[in-house]
């Protein structure tokens, strides 16, 4: 009866302390503690873990990347852009500049290898990265 107890409460907080699970079952810390290592060799209790709550949310590096092309073929440049899943968004514009990129990564070091991708496609003459410190607001979200 105490032992199912003791496994109801582990149950329930497997993070609490032997003494807290002491007073909770009217016995001593040395007693409970002798009935959990009991309980443990006879394979009543296999192991002891977690249950994961709200998930931790991912780092996330945000960027715009400015990007230059030889002509106007920003339709072919898009079509191989849209392949990479860290491209959350694709703009052309007029000016100077032929395209703008919002990219979300896990980290710098994925930021750089979506850049050196974007490089790589044919028709890209430049590539420059903006990398995003803060949001201040944003009026877009919805």
């Amino acid at each position: 009866m105490v032992d199912e107890l003791i496994l109801c409460h582990l149950e329930a907080d497997g993070r609490q302390s032997v003494q807290e699970l002491a007073r909770k079952v009217n016995l001593s810390r040395s007693a409970v503690y002798a009935r959990i290592q009991r309980l443990v060799k006879a394979g009543a209790i296999a192991g002891f873990t977690i249950r994961r709550g709200v998930p931790v949310p991912k780092p996330v590096v945000s960027a715009y990347m400015i990007l230059y092309l030889t002509g106007p073929i920003c339709e072919k440049v898009a079509k191989e852009i849209e392949k990479i899943p860290q491209v959350k968004l694709s703009q052309s514009i007029g000016g100077e500049i032929d395209m703008i990129l919002t990219v979300e990564t896990g980290s710098l070091e994925d930021l750089n290898d979506v850049r050196g991708r974007i490089e790589a496609i044919k028709g890209v003459v430049r590539v420059n990265t903006c990398v995003i410190l803060k949001e201040r607001f944003n009026r877009l979200r919805r």
